[in-house]
């Protein structure tokens, strides 16, 4: 399935794309098996409420009536995930991207070594916004960079899990844009560099692991405007997402809806040569195999 979160009449409603249209989940349910309209507590519900979605959606399409969904570039869609516990970044977790690191850090004298463990910091939920959303470009940014990540969304509570069994606690899989200021990266201010408002575009959906049973055979492409930056496939990771959860739950306990970026492939756009970098009016695009696309807009910031 692919499970949305959108915005219609100042409320956020939980949806389904089926056929290039959203319908909304509750309007196909009962009365009595109504879903929150929050996708962390979907995530909370586990089973049962996938359970439920599927009915929905069979419900939807016994009608045979697509008047009943919406054509999909009609609604607006919000990041299927606004109020995790968790944002979790996943760093330096491709080896080509360590080798791009190590180019720019030789300038520095400064040494990049391969992480003995998956290097994780966190982003705030503040920073999130839709798939389609305005990016703002902070006016005391200099640098402003896209990196496309396959992100994890967490199904049920994992704490001291196993490797072999991590997958079993993942609800589904996004993209995200982990937007990045370069020049306020480049002085150490990794949280700030990535935290401003807009900075975390998610989506356009949710897509259940069901869909994606080997989240290791995906191809991630990132664009800027029609120039392809990055190319790189989900195998090249350093670290798999089942260590990612393994590892991560040994620290903390991971929640349902926490969110997990699983590290920016190869090709940022800091470390072309030149630099290939966003300025206002560029549209930074990641796509995903079997996620399918986020495309944001670059604005200027009115304050």
């Amino acid at each position: 399935m692919k499970l949305v979160t959108y915005q219609e009449n100042n409320s956020m409603k939980i949806g389904a794309s089926v056929d290039g249209r959203i319908i909304h989940l509750n309007s196909f349910l009962p009365t009595s098996d109504q879903l929150p309209e929050n996708m962390v507590n979907i995530m909370a519900m586990g089973d049962a409420a996938l359970h439920l979605a599927k009915d929905a959606i069979s419900s939807y399409l016994s009608k045979n009536n697509t008047n009943l969904g919406t054509i999909e570039e009609l609604v607006d869609l919000q990041s299927p995930i606004l109020n995790p516990s968790k944002i979790m970044m996943g760093g330096r977790n491709y080896l080509r991207h360590l080798d791009e690191l190590r180019k720019e850090g030789a300038t520095r004298q400064e040494k990049i070594v391969t992480p003995p463990m998956p290097h994780i910091f966190s982003k705030y939920a503040t920073a999130i916004t839709g798939p389609y959303k305005p990016i703002i470009y902070p006016k005391i940014v200099k640098q402003l960079d896209l990196e496309g990540e396959l992100t994890v969304i967490i199904g049920k509570r994992a704490y001291f899990v196993e490797e072999e069994n991590a997958l079993d606690y993942v609800g589904g899989y996004t993209i995200m844009n982990d937007v990045s200021a370069r020049c306020l990266q480049a002085q150490g201010l990794l949280l700030i560099s990535k935290g401003f408002e807009t900075f975390c575009p998610m989506g356009p959906y949710l897509v259940t692991k069901d869909e994606i049973p080997d989240p290791q055979n995906l191809t991630v492409k990132t664009y800027l405007n029609e120039k392809e930056v990055c190319s790189a496939h989900t195998s090249e990771m350093l670290f798999s997402i089942k260590q990612f959860i393994a590892h991560l739950s040994r620290i903390f306990p991971l929640e349902p809806g926490d969110v997990l970026a699983t590290g920016s492939p190869p090709g940022p756009g800091m470390y072309h040569n030149p630099p290939i970098l966003a300025n206002i009016g560029d549209v930074m695009r990641i796509h995903i195999e079997k996620i399918g696309m986020i495309a944001n807009p670059v604005i200027a910031a009115t304050r």
